[in-house]
């Protein structure tokens, strides 16, 4: 009698349950341990942090490079006036024209940044539905438990009634023998579903990157908190932000770069440059004034590169040292100073064609990827449609027929009442009750599975869309209610709670600004 008062409770709490009880999880709670605790999200939110890094020295280049620079020679050699000489210089350089590489190169890595966040949602979806259909299947195995458990308690009522009986020579011992072999089949299907019960479980831990031995409740009532709608006969299509299709237009647009840079790479690159400082030949304070400008320019031509650098400089007294690239230190006296470089390096870069091909290779990967995704995402969202409305026809197949084995099991009441029958067949004949029940429980869950499926690839809010509904409020459920009515020779009555229960923030929406669809 114990175990049936518990069940009882746990029957009217689908009805009515506290606000305030502790360690009961809604769907919502599952969720957001879930994507909090998964090690895919956290690596690509570690990845993400990488792009303004990239794009602050992308930066960086628009800006003069700035630097001080010293230079010393000394020399203190028998036969020969010794010499001292110091230089030190604040020098500058600036990139003044570049055909448009850097810009280009910051575009790259911002589209790069996109992507990850396409990536980012493609998984953080993955993960919201691996979650939620875990979810479902332990609501579902929960209902079914409660179910086995609800007969349990009402056949061993029977069976200790029973034994009484046989006791006191009211009915033969060979009764109770066939008892025994339907009690054993239905004890092996009781185990079956409190074995499947928390199998549901520890996948949902799984799925939520929980310890097994980690203690949670998932809080009864969940049927009673969604409502379901016909699917929609319409045409359906899939959401042109769909983070499938958002990644691919990313990737041919990184493409479209990668082409701009090879065909502009011939475009020179002019550099502006100058320095202030002083020298001297007897050590501090240094004696002599000197300042200058530099300008250069790179280019590439076919495969050959050419360089150009010319620099012009002032000394005010004294006499210096002008440092000449590939020539090495050069003596100057006081007034102008300059020389001018250059180099032509015929077809020095031989990986011109390879890097062509490697383009035009990349152009056609992400073009395919593009075809496919398409192909794949249309494929996917009307399989899922497809079974989503058999899903859909056979819940309200199967719970025609449990409406109907229900309507054939009170005149078996009235039978039992009088005696006609015994407890036990009565109870025999409950099967054609839980047979149907079970199957429209199962097709129930499977359709809000392929209902949040189609939410997904439609773009729609997965609490909330055109297959079913998450209320905060609490409401009667046709399948709630159906167990209500075949638990009791009366139908059971009970004022419903409307009053909400607390909700958090939406966890699938709760994304950065950029990553939102």
């Amino acid at each position: 009698m114990r175990h049936f008062l518990w069940f009882l409770f746990l029957i009217f709490s689908f009805a009515q349950l506290p606000l305030e009880a502790e360690g009961l999880l809604l769907w919502e709670d599952c969720l957001w341990i879930g994507l909090e605790r998964n090690v895919h999200l956290k690596l690509e939110k570690t990845k993400s942090e990488l792009f303004p890094i990239l794009l602050k020295e992308k930066w960086k280049q628009y800006l003069p490079k700035l630097g001080v620079h010293y230079f010393g020679i000394f020399s203190r050699n028998k036969e020969q006036i010794d010499q001292e000489y110091r230089d030190v210089r604040i020098q500058i350089q600036q990139m003044i024209y570049d055909g448009g590489e850097t810009e280009r190169e910051k575009q790259k890595i911002e589209i790069k940044q996109l992507i990850q966040a396409e990536e980012k949602k493609i998984i953080r979806e993955k993960v919201f539905r691996s979650i939620s259909n875990h979810y479902f299947n332990a609501n579902k195995r929960l209902f079914i438990d409660l179910i086995f458990q609800m007969r349990k308690d009402r056949y061993t009522l029977e069976r200790e009634k029973q034994k009484t009986e046989v006791a006191s020579g009211t009915i033969a011992p060979k009764e109770e023998k066939v008892g025994r072999i339907w009690e054993a089949e239905f004890e092996s299907k009781r185990i079956q579903a409190k074995s499947q019960y928390l199998l549901a479980n520890l996948e949902l831990k799984q799925s939520m990157f929980l310890e097994p031995d980690e203690v949670f409740q998932l809080e009864p009532g969940f049927l009673e908190r969604i409502q379901i709608y016909p699917p929609i006969s319409t045409v359906t299509e899939t959401d042109e932000n769909h983070p499938l299709r958002k990644k691919s237009r990313l990737q041919l647009e990184l493409v479209s770069l990668e082409e701009k840079s090879l065909e502009n790479d011939w475009k020179p690159k002019f550099l502006l440059g100058g320095y202030v400082g002083r020298n001297g030949n007897s050590g501090f304070p240094l004696q002599n004034e000197i300042y200058g400008i530099s300008f250069g320019v790179q280019a590439n031509l076919g495969g050959s590169s050419v360089s150009s650098n010319s620099q012009n400089g002032t000394q005010s007294e004294g006499n210096g040292i002008q440092r000449i690239p590939g020539y090495g230190p050069q003596p100057v006296g006081p007034g102008e100073n300059s020389y001018q470089s250059g180099s032509f390096g015929l077809f020095d870069e031989m990986g011109r064609e390879k890097k062509r091909f490697d383009v035009h290779l990349s152009h056609e990967q992400a073009y395919l990827e593009k075809s496919q995704n398409e192909l794949i995402l249309k494929n996917n969202s009307k399989a899922t449609e497809i079974k989503l409305s058999e899903a859909y026809q056979k819940y309200l197949l199967y719970l025609d027929c449990t409406k109907a084995a229900i309507s054939n099991l009170k005149k078996k009441r009235w039978e039992r009442n009088l005696a006609l029958i015994s407890e036990l067949e009565y109870m025999k004949m409950e099967e054609e009750v839980f047979l149907p029940f079970e199957m429209a429980i199962d097709h129930y869950f499977t359709y809000l599975s392929y209902a949040l499926e189609m939410a997904l690839y439609l773009g729609e809010d997965p609490f909330s869309n055109r297959y079913y509904h998450l209320k905060q409020e609490k409401s009667n459920h046709e399948l709630v209610m159906i167990l209500k009515d075949w638990s009791f020779s009366n139908p059971f009555k009970k004022n419903q709670s409307t009053e909400p229960n607390l909700m958090k923030p939406n966890p699938f929406l709760w994304e950065e600004g950029y990553e939102k669809r």
